[in-house]
């Protein structure tokens, strides 16, 4: 886990950026960190970061609700939705019913919507397109809801299945682009740091300032990189959590400890997206549960907290797959 918040990546940056120039200016020239890299290098790797983040931005706040949006339009945000799938298939049984009578076995074998969501949605459209063409062979005419036909369900059906591909894309776009700019910021532990990274060169730089102006002000003015954590390690708490239709986050926690009573914020974190919600029992022993929407979770969530009114973490999450979902 890192320990600078992903929006004061480029703040850093930028202070490194200024401090350097002001070094320069006191040596009477470039300031090398090693052969060929140098303020302009460090300029540049600022730039190409601010642009991934930028590209991270637009994908989790623009073209992924974009998307979702487009979805849900195609298999309807209820089953009242009458320009949705989902309404259409609410009136398939009982059509078939009227046309076939209720003792066929056509009637007895229609596809059970049960609490559709996303993920086995093409499954239940295709359940019903098969079953929908029996029927049609056991009639004389097609079966038509309304003016809604079988061909109609199957163009529904692809027009969800290439959105539904699209979103996967762009999640897979998200998750490289948050690892490229991880890795090119470099807030990772030192095993796995890149020496070419933002962070290996500024940590580079704090070392060769030290060194070139010993006990000077520009040297006791070196940007601060990583924040100040606390002396004692933070105390953990146990939390879960499931993905539920409409990008939603189902999440639930153990609250660690009576100490812990002036916790007043969940904060969650992950990829660009930083939310928080109002704590709602720190009584040992309690499961709170909350939703968080709006969160594509890619394989686990960044971070969890637990803050207290001034927003200062005052204990971090740790994912136990064990913890049973409340009822």
């Amino acid at each position: 886990m890192g320990r600078i918040q992903q929006t004061d990546w480029l703040p850093i940056v930028d202070a490194h950026v200024g401090h350097y120039g002001e070094a320069e200016t006191i040596n009477g020239s470039a300031i090398l960190l090693v052969l060929g890299y140098g303020r302009p290098q460090l300029q540049a790797q600022r730039t190409e970061l601010h642009t991934l983040l930028d590209e991270l931005t637009l994908i989790f706040e623009s073209d992924l609700p974009t998307l979702r949006a487009e979805r849900t339009a195609i298999w309807g945000i209820s089953p009242q939705d009458d320009n949705g799938v989902w309404f259409r298939l609410t009136l398939y049984k009982a059509m078939v019913r009227a046309r076939l009578g209720a003792r066929h076995p056509l009637t007895r074998t229609v596809p059970n919507l049960g609490q559709p969501t996303f993920e086995p949605m093409l499954s239940i459209i295709h359940q019903f397109i098969n079953h929908w063409a029996r029927v049609n062979a056991a009639l004389p005419s097609p079966l038509l809801l309304g003016t809604y036909s079988i061909a109609n369900l199957q163009t529904a059906h692809d027009n969800l299945d290439a959105k539904m591909k699209e979103i996967e894309a762009a999640l897979s776009t998200l998750a490289l682009k948050r690892e490229q700019a991880l890795q090119l910021f470099g807030d990772e532990p030192e095993e796995l740091r890149e020496l070419t990274s933002i962070i290996a060169r500024l940590l580079l730089y704090h070392a060769t300032i030290g060194a070139m102006f010993p006990n000077q002000p520009i040297a006791d003015s070196l940007p601060q990189i990583f924040p100040v954590g606390p002396e004692t390690p933070l105390p953990t708490f146990a939390y879960n959590w499931v993905l539920q239709p409409g990008s939603i986050v189902k999440l639930w926690l153990n609250p660690p400890s009576p100490a812990l009573a002036d916790a007043a914020l969940v904060f969650l974190k992950e990829g660009v997206v930083e939310l928080t919600l109002p704590v709602t029992t720190t009584t040992p022993g309690d499961i709170d549960v909350y939703n968080f929407s709006g969160v594509t979770v890619i394989g686990e969530i960044d971070e969890l907290d637990l803050r207290n009114g001034d927003g200062i973490t005052i204990a971090r999450g740790v994912r136990d797959t064990s913890l049973p979902e409340p009822t």
